[in-house]
């Protein structure tokens, strides 16, 4: 299998024809036919259905091209790179972060920890997973730190710190619940619920927990993709959300407010790279600054180890102490 067969399949999907897909690539139309014709025979398998005027990738095609994108990918990111390099120019800082953590989260905390202490000097690149951050993605490198939901399979990773907060409320701004400072589960019992889709790691715990606290009363139960799309339900009027607290800190739709709980339902989240890795300068000041920075703005944050366990004291070495 060789880089210009994937790049030949990669440029007939975008373009939409192998002739199209000669012009993109500058080879001729039978040179981009052979090499889909090579890469097709060490496949053993059908790439495209050729119905004229058009293709379409097959249901095992249509597989191997969304593995294929990553790999294009992750190339001209390389390609990119090694040009910097030849260029004298300084190895860019890598985050990974689960996309609700990215958009809520990070800005406000990159802006106040670079005003005051730049922690880049050229390029910063933020990648986003849009549900969660497998560990295998941290162990193959693709970036020098993970902010992350968690639990998390830690071998081969070092955790830098992690903690929890209690999950709020979302309500429509004219919501009967919404003049109230705190509000209890057992309000909500007969009103319809928003939450995150409960197969991924810490989505589960939370939707889990809301479950059982309000058996036995009526109502329905969505479940949608992302934070932002929680609080357009709930803007809309379809219910109430059960939301995260650290994503809700880059600001907040019109027309809905939020609320503590009463309840024991938290959400943690860390900060993980490379056990073997060894971060830059700048990485670990971001580090330490988003620690920081979520100390301070998310109310009842507690530092936990990666297993929930409080710590009872962060030392002036920044070391934690288990309660």
């Amino acid at each position: 299998m060789e880089i210009r067969q994937l790049e030949a399949l990669n440029a007939v999907v975008s373009s939409g024809s192998v002739t199209a897909a000669g012009r993109v690539l500058g080879r001729s139309q039978p040179v981009v036919s052979r090499q889909i014709g090579d890469l097709e025979g060490e496949l053993g398998f059908v790439l495209f259905e050729r119905t004229r005027p058009i293709i379409t990738l097959t249901e095992s095609g249509a597989e191997f091209y969304r593995e294929v994108r990553g790999i294009l990918a992750d190339l001209q990111q390389l390609e990119s790179r090694v040009l910097g390099m030849r260029n004298g120019q300084v190895r860019p800082l890598r985050i990974l972060a689960t996309s609700d953590l990215a958009r809520g989260l990070l800005p406000d905390a990159l802006a106040r920890i670079d005003r005051f202490n730049p922690v880049f000097r050229q390029t910063l690149i933020l990648e986003e997973a849009v549900h969660e951050v497998t560990p295998q993605e941290i162990l193959e490198g693709r970036a020098d730190f993970a902010l992350i939901n968690l639990p998390i399979d830690t071998a081969g990773l070092q955790v830098h710190w992690c903690g929890q907060a209690p999950c709020l409320l979302a309500l429509p701004a004219g919501h009967a619940l919404a003049a109230q400072d705190v509000v209890r589960l057992d309000d909500i019992r007969d009103t319809d619920v928003i939450t995150l889709l409960s197969r991924y790691r810490m989505r589960y715990h939370l939707t889990t927990s809301l479950v059982q606290a309000t058996a036995g009363g009526k109502r329905r139960h969505i479940e949608v993709g992302s934070q932002q799309t929680a609080l357009a339900m709930v803007r809309a009027g379809m219910g109430v959300g059960l939301i995260d607290p650290f994503s809700t800190q880059g600001g907040m739709l019109g027309g809905v407010v939020v609320r503590p709980v009463l309840s024991d339902i938290h959400y943690r989240i860390g900060v993980v790279s490379q056990l073997a890795h060894d971060l830059p300068e700048g990485a670990q000041r971001l580090i330490r600054g988003l620690h920081s920075h979520v100390r301070t703005v998310v109310p009842q944050f507690v530092d936990t180890d990666p297993n929930g366990l409080r710590y009872q004291a962060v030392a002036s070495d920044g070391s934690l102490h288990i309660a």
